[in-house]
């Protein structure tokens, strides 16, 4: 704990009180006390991984612990608020803390219906890069620490491996939530993310490069990675490991578009780890995902979201299934009473972690915004055998997925666009709510063999003392310049050089009262 103290990382993503030269100034430490690679390894658990997420609710009194990236299942067509409830959002996510901006899709995120403001719109920026400095650090240091043992080489290649690992990932999420969705055609004209690579302060401005010298940099932290933790055993799910690596690689070819690639990794993930939990098997009530499935090859943070859909007091939870998600599953699909639950009302909710059990004051093991599981590698090798024209093998990946989540058979005899169409709902389905939506909805939109986009509506009730007064409705748009969010105007107003604001304002588009 003493070494934790002195390493802990003061990182002001947007530096609203520091000198424009010091952009992305982030931490102050006396390295000198650093005495081993046990100091990094502590520095790597306390402020590399994201931290577990969870809700305290005490005496009246609500705290968000660490809330992560909860906010992106606030924007895509899996959630919506639910009008028949009596304003039962106990935890008040959408009304007061911030995820007004982003379910309605405001230019402003850190606005609430009233204009006022709630939460920092730099909030996810400054997460993201306080972990990226901690594994800079991590990677600076590591290597002019002493080892006299072959353990202790063996370790501080596990720990590189590991920041280098947890380096890509967070400049991955940067990407995909502050930059356009990766074109190839475009992408080295495209503007990315600003990358910080050293563990000290830099006096310079910092700029924007291309999605191709971002996606480099990510792809080239992976093959770092890949050769320093292969042949190492993984010591839990919750640090990073040779399967993560590899998965995590194809679902950056994925996004690339380079499908030889992604189905490359995507095999190298099923060699190592091809189980899949036959959801037959979940006994009704259970959670769905653990870290002890046998899918579940990486998690960090928690599943914040399983607090927020719950139905407090036996009411209907305030945050429901869309009906467009809702209506990809079919009787014949055990997700269906795993994953999500119909009510007499009509209603879909979310059980896949959590239920509907109490589920406050307390994590979750698996992560809403980060999980890494086999069953990623069987859908992203179907989709890339898809798109490569061999769909002989896509069919053959699906059979083996779906017979552990289905019934009885399910007839795969189209292709073409209808293939595509099947394997991206079936990713609605398996994939609801962890995370992966927002972005797929983004890629979709610039894909080179089928592009596609869709409208989303969002309604948001207003209440007086439970009951419903008017609900309010915003639209997403097709191929909406909101598919990508601004970077923060505090950063943007302090280094103009990092770029324009060109997320358009969102009106109500239609109002029912009640």
């Amino acid at each position: 704990m003493r070494r934790r103290l002195f390493l802990t990382i003061l990182f002001f993503g947007t530096l609203a009180f520091s000198s424009c030269s010091k952009f992305l100034e982030d931490y102050s430490q006396d390295l000198s006390k650093v005495e081993g690679w046990q100091d990094l390894d502590e520095l790597l658990l306390g402020d590399g991984y994201m931290k577990p997420s969870m809700i305290t609710y005490r005496n009246s009194s609500v705290s968000f612990d660490n809330p992560n990236l909860v906010f992106m299942h606030f924007m895509t067509d899996e959630l919506e608020q639910n009008p028949l409830d009596d304003y039962g959002d106990m935890f008040s996510y959408i009304e007061r803390y911030g995820g007004f901006g982003y379910y309605t899709w405001q230019q402003e995120t850190g606005l609430d219906k009233d204009g006022r403001y709630r939460s920092g719109t730099e909030a996810p920026w400054n997460l993201l890069y306080k972990h990226i400095n901690a594994a800079n650090i991590v990677l600076t240091q590591i290597d002019v620490q002493s080892e006299a043992t072959a353990k202790d080489r063996e370790a501080k290649e596990r720990i590189k491996g590991e920041a280098y690992f947890l380096r890509s990932a967070y400049y991955f999420l940067l990407t995909n939530l502050y930059a356009e969705p990766y074109n190839p055609a475009t992408a080295d004209k495209t503007k990315g993310i600003p990358l910080k690579l050293t563990d000290y302060v830099e006096d310079r401005e910092f700029d924007r490069p291309s999605l191709t010298a971002v996606y480099g940099q990510i792809l080239q932290d992976l093959e770092q990675a890949e050769k320093l933790l292969l042949n190492k055993d993984g010591s839990s799910v919750y640090r990073a490991n040779i399967t993560a690596v590899y998965l995590l690689k194809s679902r950056i070819y994925l996004y690339m578009q380079d499908y030889t690639s992604a189905a490359l990794y995507a095999q190298k993930v099923l060699d190592n780890n091809s189980n899949l939990v036959r959801l037959a098997s979940i006994p009704a009530g259970t959670d769905a995902l653990t870290k002890a499935s046998k899918e579940t090859i990486f998690s960090m943070g928690g599943y914040l979201l399983a607090t927020l859909s719950y139905s407090h007091l036996n009411r209907e939870p305030a945050h429901v299934i869309a009906k467009t998600l809702a209506d990809l599953y079919t009787t014949n699909d055990y997700r269906l009473g795993t994953y999500v639950k119909r009510l007499p009302s009509g209603q879909t909710v979310f059980t896949k972690v959590g239920g509907m059990s109490n589920v406050w004051n307390k994590p979750f093991e698996v992560s809403d915004c980060f999980l890494l599981r086999s069953a990623e590698a069987y859908l992203t090798l179907a989709e890339a055998s898809a798109m490569l024209k061999e769909e002989n093998k896509a069919k053959s990946v699906l059979t083996t997925f779906l017979a552990t989540r289905m019934k009885v058979p399910v007839d795969l005899s189209f292709a073409g666009n209808d293939l595509i169409d099947f394997i991206r709902e079936e990713r609605a389905r398996e994939f609801c709510l962890e995370g992966h939506r927002w972005f797929d909805l983004r890629r979709y939109t610039v894909s080179n063999e089928y592009k596609w986009s869709k409208e989303i509506e969002h309604g948001f009730t207003e209440y007086n003392y439970g009951d419903p007064i008017r609900t309010k409705y915003y639209r997403l748009e097709a191929y909406d310049k909101a598919y990508t969010l601004d970077i923060p105007k505090a950063v943007v107003n302090f280094q103009p050089s990092l770029g324009e604001l060109f997320r358009p304002d969102r009106p109500v588009i239609r109002v029912v009262n009640y």
